[in-house]
């Protein structure tokens, strides 16, 4: 795996809306509309500069490009997920393939954390009969393995009317989410000016994000979700993180996949790292602080995304 130092996941950081992590479906949200300029400025880099390691890091494999996903409280459903136990990599590879069978699933992360290690397989929520339907797929395909779930997955509803031409404008974002937007507005046969208005407004309304490419290779990170002690608050470990931690990206508390309401009483952040001595090192670091109580990491290992009910409701409303 091609090495990265701090100045690379600041760039890379940066990316992210907010320069904080947040998630659709496990995969970090990028924010399209940042330029080299701004990014730049918050780093203490020269355009050219970021640019250079931008380019660096997409040789590395870090950015080949992006995909754009839809909110899919467009489409009158909800997310569910579930988390089967898995023994080895040829057995998690095994799922992930397999995966691609069960219609509605869309995206499915090998993960291993404190407690195990397991495969968490994220699918759309409609009908009754249908989320059993997917339910008894997953858990055919788990054998007799006992596993997690189905549960909800919160996602920010998004409530705007959506016009024949914003499904219009979607559906060529999708098709080209890194092309210039002045040839994407030529394949939705419209005016630069109004796709334009049109991209940025879907974009305020969460109707639709952004995320890395299926080819993006995941950067060397780990995902520590810190439990504070009362009585701290959410925000407060930031003020706290000794410098070492300039590696660090939080979690936004509004990430998606839990509610606002649950996220209170901890909060999580990407560290950098590239050896498990080092995540050990950092874990030990936050908790000789007296505001933190516990410390758990979690790892990405691999990931399958299967986008082909999304891209028939987008079609149909096209």
């Amino acid at each position: 795996m091609a090495s990265v130092d701090a100045l690379d996941f600041a760039i890379y950081r940066r990316l992210s809306p907010d320069g904080v992590a947040r998630f659709w479906a496990s995969r970090r949200l990028m924010d399209p509309r940042i330029t080299a300029q701004q990014i730049a400025r918050d780093v203490g880099l020269s355009e050219a500069g970021v640019r250079g390691r931008m380019m660096s890091l997409r040789r590395k494999g870090y950015l080949l490009g992006s995909e754009v996903w839809v909110n899919p409280s467009l489409f009158g459903v909800t997310v569910d997920y579930m988390e089967v136990p898995v023994d080895d990599s040829h057995e998690a590879r095994r799922l992930l393939k397999d995966l691609a069978l069960v219609e509605g699933v869309f995206f499915a992360r090998d993960i291993l954390d404190e407690e195990d290690r397991k495969v968490r397989v994220h699918f759309v929520s409609d009908t009754p009969a249908g989320d059993h339907r997917r339910a008894s797929l997953i858990r055919r395909l788990a054998g007799r393995k006992v596993f997690r779930g189905p549960r909800p997955y919160f996602v920010p509803r998004c409530d705007r009317r959506m016009s024949p031409l914003d499904w219009r404008v979607v559906r060529a974002l999708r098709t080209s989410p890194d092309a210039p937007l002045t040839r994407v507005a030529r394949d939705a046969g419209v005016h630069l000016k109004t796709f334009s208005r049109r991209f940025h407004s879907l974009l305020d309304a969460h109707a639709i994000w952004w995320t890395h490419s299926r080819a993006t290779l995941e950067m060397p990170l780990a995902l520590l979700t810190v439990t504070l002690r009362s009585p701290a608050r959410t925000g407060d470990l930031a003020a706290h993180l000794p410098p070492s931690f300039h590696a660090w990206m939080p979690v936004a508390p509004d990430g998606f996949g839990l509610a606002p309401d649950a996220t209170q009483g901890y909060e999580a952040g990407l560290l950098l790292t590239e050896s498990p001595a080092a995540v050990e090192s950092a874990i030990h670091r936050l908790l000789d602080l007296p505001i933190v109580a516990a410390v758990r990491r979690t790892f990405t290992l691999g990931f399958g995304v299967y986008p082909e009910w999304f891209d028939d409701q987008i079609v149909r409303k096209g």
